[in-house]
């Protein structure tokens, strides 16, 4: 830095919620870095930025603590200018601003790319003018232009990282804020995704994970049929792509394309997230869901059926509106019979200005977190039985961080980032971001123990190359 040139602004950035968030956050953090200003993890900065997540009850209270405990900061100097971004932001754009008067800025994803103009602005302007101040909100957009997505910084030093396809939904489930906040369903253009699939393989990237409300969705905006599959396989003769995953797929349309895909592609981890919900009929129809009982077990069978193997993760809510103890029995018996590698389950979430806000028979939440619990312990001893089962057996896994004395965690095929436990290794020598065989040695209910195999070798749904 040359003598009497001023210091790039610092800006911390704090992300909540999901992958998509999570997306989003990387794309302010480059557009930002591209602006002058000057990314920090924490300590004194001259702005900081929460990216919050609105969805249901539990997040937003955990983005009204956050933004709480930064106005705090902002109160004792340690920031300049508080600005609240993301889902919540979106969603409560009429409210939040009366309600939070230390926040200097709300603005909605679609908002994004105005960030670094309004903030070079507030903080050259620390007494804006009273006879006309700036808005506080921004227009609330639902969506990041596609365009936005090339400024992008991702963390790419697991080895892993998001790729959002899609933004919005058009389901229309009746438990669910999300068309609210973010809108009707858009597919994001194939070229700018296979672009930043390039973008993401650069910065070290070697696991791609397909994220959207609801990936299968992917095209349907403008009439294409397929388009998913498609896409897919776009990605994976993108050169340095090792492993793509599919997450948040929805029950109906995983079809005999999708079960194609997995049993053809060696790239694509014989792995999906598909959140049923319920297994009860008349709870499934409340819901607004598409499908019954019988289709989600023939969907099972077919997916079993066609790629050996298969891990299959799920959603649950417990606790809906009309939840008799009938009902609750028979989506236990279901966790039981249907023997899901991973399951979440959530207990339901009233959430203003959905349908089911307004439905009788509202659940107590006592009787929600109880119904919950229960469902957690029947699925711990069905994971705890499944990791058992993989003890002996040689993995690929792709390592995530490495610590002393050769320690190193990592996933493997049939885990997804954040949510199905790790693989723990030990004599391993090599760094994040490599993908090794790795015999396993032992298992606990969430995590594995293995040591590195060796030279690689085929095995049934591993991806035993890690060259091009």
């Amino acid at each position: 830095m040359t003598r009497g040139a001023r210091k790039p602004a610092t800006v911390r950035i704090h992300n909540l919620g999901c992958g998509k968030n999570a997306v989003d956050a990387e794309v302010m953090a480059g557009l930002l870095a591209e602006g002058g200003f000057a990314l920090v993890p924490g300590g004194r900065a001259d702005a900081a930025v929460l990216n919050t997540c609105g969805f249901v009850r539990a997040a937003k209270e955990e983005s009204i603590e956050a933004i709480l405990s930064l106005a705090a900061e902002k109160r004792r100097g340690r920031i300049r200018r508080l600005i609240v971004a993301g889902c919540m932001a979106r969603r409560y754009r009429d409210e939040l601003p009366e309600l939070l008067p230390e926040v200097d800025l709300f603005l909605g994803p679609g908002d994004i790319p105005d960030l670094p103009g309004r903030l070079a602005v507030m903080l050259a302007d620390e007494e804006p003018s009273r006879d006309a101040p700036a808005p506080r909100t921004l227009s609330g957009g639902e969506a990041l232009p596609d365009e936005a997505y090339v400024h992008r910084i991702p963390d790419t030093g697991t080895g892993s990282a998001f790729l959002k396809i899609l933004e919005g939904c058009d389901n229309r489930c009746a438990y669910c804020a999300i068309p609210a906040i973010r809108g009707p369903l858009r597919s994001r253009d194939r070229e700018s995704l296979l672009a930043e699939a390039r973008l993401l393989v650069r910065r070290g990237a070697r696991e791609l994970n397909l994220i959207g409300q609801d990936i299968t969705a992917y095209g349907r905006d403008r009439g294409e049929r397929g388009g998913l599959v498609s896409l897919v396989r776009s990605l994976c003769a993108v050169r340095g792509v090792r492993w793509v995953r599919l997450l948040y797929l929805y029950p109906a349309r995983v079809d005999d394309a999708i079960v194609d895909l997995l049993r053809s592609e060696e790239k694509v981890c014989r792995y999906l997230d598909i959140p049923v919900q319920h297994v009860d009929e008349g709870i499934l129809r409340r819901m607004g869901r598409t499908y019954g009982p019988d289709d989600i077990h023939r969907m099972l069978d077919r997916l079993r059926a066609g790629v050996p193997g298969i891990f299959l993760r799920t959603s649950l809510i417990v606790g809906f509106p009309g939840e008799t103890r009938a009902a609750f029995e028979r989506l236990l018996r279901f966790v039981h019979d249907a023997r899901w590698d991973y399951l979440g389950v959530f207990p339901y979430s009233r959430e203003e200005g959905t349908p089911a806000f307004r439905m009788p028979s509202q659940v107590p939440e006592r009787r929600k977190e109880e119904r919950a619990r229960r469902v957690r312990d029947a699925q711990a001893d069905l994971l705890a039985a499944r990791n058992a089962s993989l003890v002996g057996q040689t993995l690929d896994v792709l390592v995530e961080k490495t610590g002393a004395r050769g320690k190193a965690a990592g996933r493997h095929r049939g885990q997804a980032p954040e949510v199905d436990g790790s693989v723990n290794l030990s004599r391993f020598d090599g760094k994040p971001g490599s993908i090794v065989r790795a015999r396993v040695t032992g298992a606990r209910e969430w995590d594995l123990r293995a040591v590195p195999a060796g030279p690689r070798g085929s095995a049934p749904g591993g991806f035993s190359s890690d060259s091009d």
